[in-house]
Order: structure tokens, then sequence, then C-alpha cells
């Protein structure tokens, strides 16, 4: 009897141990659990911390720059405003003369034109009154004299002259100058001839001022210079009648 009693207790001890031990963890899993496996390099420290992402803070707007207005002096206040000082104008260097080779050069008549030349103006190739003008009359016949002369040690010099009035005596106190425009350097010369003259007006008994400007076309030839003038008259300084003649200067005397 006790011998089956101790049995039964035996038997019971070892249940409630295998029990026990049954619902215990296991040995190697529980190494497993304790032992952490080895760490990596790629895996950050225990004590990391990611790093936050920077932010891109656009730059502020361009401030507008700032203008000072110059403040204006007190006009009431006439003391304190300086009075301004004259700012003299800008002096220009003297300009220098162009050289010798820019200059203008003046033609020069030709040696067959020397001495003096002679011719008469009896007819007129036109004649025509401008508007508005007084009536022009009958044309007196003129006797011109041309000149290209040296006088004393100078220059050539160019001139022109009244010579003579066919029957009549109206013409007074002439007046007479000569200027070249051009020449080819031979035989042919343009010319610019300026005579002023009074003359009597019949109907008051007296006088009134003509001036005649003359363009000649002058070409010597062998028998002499042969010249075609047109003229521009004034009377009184007012246009008067514009006029055509042609005639052959011959060589005269000096």
């Amino acid at each position: 009897m006790k011998t089956t009693a101790r049995y039964f207790v035996t038997h019971l001890l070892g249940l409630i141990l295998a029990l026990l031990v049954s619902r215990l963890p296991d040995a190697g899993a529980q190494d497993t659990m304790e032992v952490p496996p080895p760490a990596s390099q790629s895996q950050p420290p225990l004590n990391y911390r990611p790093r936050p992402t920077p932010r891109v803070v656009p730059p502020p707007p361009p401030s507008r720059p700032l203008i000072i207005q110059p403040s204006e002096p007190n006009l009431s206040d006439q003391s304190e405003v300086a009075p301004s000082t004259p700012v003299p104008p800008p002096v220009e260097p003297p300009r220098e003369a162009p050289p010798p080779s820019y200059q203008i050069q003046q033609p020069v008549l030709p040696a067959i034109f020397r001495g003096c030349w002679q011719g008469k103006v009896e007819f007129l190739d036109s004649i025509e009154r401008l508007p508005g003008a007084p009536k022009t009359g009958v044309w007196t016949p003129k006797t011109y004299r041309l000149c290209y002369q040296r006088y004393g040690d100078g220059p050539f010099q160019l001139t022109f002259s009244e010579a003579g009035i066919d029957r009549d005596s109206r013409i007074t106190s002439p007046r007479s100058s000569m200027s070249l425009l051009s020449t080819d350097g031979r035989t042919y010369a343009t010319m610019r001839a300026l005579l002023h003259f009074d003359e009597y007006n019949n109907r008051d008994g007296g006088t009134f001022a003509v001036d005649e400007t003359a363009r000649l076309q002058c070409d010597i030839e062998p028998d002499g210079m042969y010249v075609i003038g047109s003229v521009h008259g004034t009377r009184d300084g007012d246009p008067w009648f514009r006029a055509y003649w042609h005639t052959v200067f011959v060589h005269v005397p000096g």
C-alpha cells in the first residue's frame, strides 16, 4: 500500500515537471534572440539621427534705388542764396589757313589775250523788257574796250570800259569793272563785265542810274576776238531789261 502511493506521487511529480519543462522557451531560440546579428557598415549607429533636407529660400526682390531730390533753395530768403557764377563760353582755337594745295586757284588768261581789244555794239540781237519795268526806248550804240595789261611790276589785270557813245550825250559818269570766270587755257574765256552810268530822262530833265551786268563769251580767231554778250539791266536798282548782242573786237594799241 505504501509502495503504490509512493509510485503514484512520483508519477504525479514527473508529469508536473514535464508540463513545466514544456512551457519553458527553447534554449536555442533563446540564444538566437539574445545574440544580435553583426551590424553591417551601411547601418547607422544607434545614436544616428537623419539630417533634415535643406530648404531653398528664394532671394528677396531687388529694392528700388533711393532717389534723393536736391533741395531747392528758399527763394524767400535771398540772403542765403549765393549768386550763380556765369560760365564763360568755350574758346575755339584759331583756324589755320589751308595749305596752298587746297586753296582755290584763280583762272589766268593766256598770253594771247594780252593787250587791248575794242569793239562796237551797234545793234542788239534781241531785247526784252522785264515785267513791270518802264519802257526801254531805243538802244544807243556803244564802243567797248577790253584790256589785259600789266601796270608797273604788278600782275596782268583785266579792265573793261565804255569807250564812246555814238551821236548821243545822254550817258554820263560811266564806271566799269571786269572779272574772269573761266578759260580753256588757249583762246577761249568767259568774263563778267559790270558797267554803270547815269542816263538823262527827257521827261523831267533829271537822270536815273543804269547798271548793266554782261556775261561775255570771248573766242580769239585770226581776224579778231569774237564776243557774245548777254546783258541784264537795272534802272535805279529795279530790274529793267535783258538783251543779247554779238560783235568782233579787234586788237588796238593800249
